[in-house]
């Protein structure tokens, strides 16, 4: 039995006062201490830091639960939140993805009528967790950033600070490594190893640093390449590229001098562009695209379904690959929407003559069902985490 001193506090927020009663008898029974409450103001005035697990009931007289979200938001708490709602389901999901953009942590979104075993399971799983409230931020859970000053960023790409890291492509219909994506790292002297959220904002509003790192990061997987060639295996790697670097009319005879001269087919190289960063000048965009293509690189869109005219890149550039983003793939099992995009993707992405990657297949729900979607390739941790180079040979020696 619970040790009372060592349980979980629970806050729940429900008008029905028979529901409220139930979930708190559940919530006891899961190890929680659960207070319960019926109006917004009230939830508000007694959810202090304490808490661990919130329970909030969208529907609530005078006060919507999109109002509570924002209002939440705003005090200095990190509960997990549980959302519960008899409203329909994109209603309720458009409150999950508003709730995660105001910082919340969303443990787990349900529609009433609420099963007993669901919600036993749910509240058994945040009971038994670790919590370590220090490391929750406002931001969802992210810590800070650190901060660069562009002559330290400068000297960095100028010193070859800048590594990469592998992830691998997995072929769904074989289970078999088919290529590998080049992630950039930066080897700080001081700070370890720093991941490009903390440096790639800076260096795309500094271009030229930009183009530099791009042009180095190019030759580093193009060198790798190499190595995978000599012994025997043909696999494509691809790079990350960000739209910004897409505005010198050179650059794809730049690229393919860089490919011919480390003697690799055009073929095994591939740019992966994301699709949210496009820039506002679109003619050098498809220009430098196209000239990329008729040299037979292989272009990849990047992060596809998140930005604000998908379609309209699609029709437009010259794409061989379509990577549908890990947000979609991730909430496929328990969201029928975010299946339903991962489906249409699949099939757009085929009808117009693409591969079509799935990004974040974590488990193995997540993969047969981007399997049974007729997905072709298969990335996430489920297979492997981005790894040092002197790791691929073990990958491949189980899966090459």
């Amino acid at each position: 039995m619970t040790d009372p001193k060592n349980s979980k506090k629970l806050l729940i927020l429900d008008d029905e006062e028979e529901i409220a009663k139930i979930l708190g008898e559940i919530a006891e029974d899961c190890g929680f201490k659960a207070s319960l409450t019926h109006t917004a103001p009230d939830f508000l005035d007694r959810v202090d830091p304490s808490f661990d697990c919130v329970i909030l009931d969208l529907m609530i007289p005078g006060m919507d639960g999109v109002d509570v979200i924002r209002s939440l938001s705003e005090k200095e708490v990190h509960p997990d939140v549980i959302l519960i709602s008899g409203a329909d389901r994109r209603t309720l999901h458009s409150a999950e993805t508003l709730a995660g953009e105001y910082g919340l942590h969303i443990a787990a979104v349900m529609e009433k009528p609420i099963r007993v075993s669901d919600i036993r399971n749910i509240l058994s799983a945040i009971s038994e967790k670790e919590r370590d409230s220090s490391s929750r931020s406002k931001d969802g859970g992210k810590s800070s950033l650190p901060v660069f000053q562009k002559e330290e960023v400068l000297d960095a790409v100028r010193s070859d600070q800048f590594i990469l890291f592998y992830q691998p492509k997995f072929d769904l219909k074989t289970g078999k490594v088919e290529g590998f994506e080049a992630l950039v790292r930066w080897n700080h002297p001081k700070l370890g190893l720093i991941f490009p959220d903390s440096f790639l904002p800076l260096m795309e509003k500094e271009t030229a640093i930009l183009n530099l790192m791009t042009e180095k990061i190019i030759d580093l997987a193009l060198d790798e390449k190499r190595i995978w060639n000599a012994n025997g295996k043909k696999l494509r790697v691809a790079v990350n590229v960000s739209p910004v670097t897409l505005t010198e009319l050179d650059f794809p005879e730049r690229i393919l001098a860089k490919i011919k001269n480390k003697g690799i087919p055009q073929s095994q190289f591939q740019m992966e562009i994301t699709e949210t960063n496009f820039l506002e000048n679109i003619r050098f965009t498809q220009d430098i695209l196209t000239r990329l293509r008729i040299r037979g690189i292989g272009l990849s869109i990047d992060d596809f379904g998140t930005g604000y005219s998908s379609l309209k890149q699609l029709h437009r550039f010259p794409f061989t690959e379509l990577k549908i983003d890990k947000s979609f793939v991730m909430d496929s099992p328990r969201d029928r929407e975010s299946l339903f995009i991962c489906q249409a993707s699949i099939d757009l992405g085929h009808k117009l003559g693409m591969h079509v990657v799935a990004e974040g297949i974590e488990t193995e729900e997540v993969e047969r069902l981007m399997k049974e979607a007729g997905c072709d390739v298969g990335q996430g941790y489920y297979y492997s985490r981005p790894i040092h180079p002197e790791k691929i040979p073990e990958i491949l020696s189980k899966f090459g």
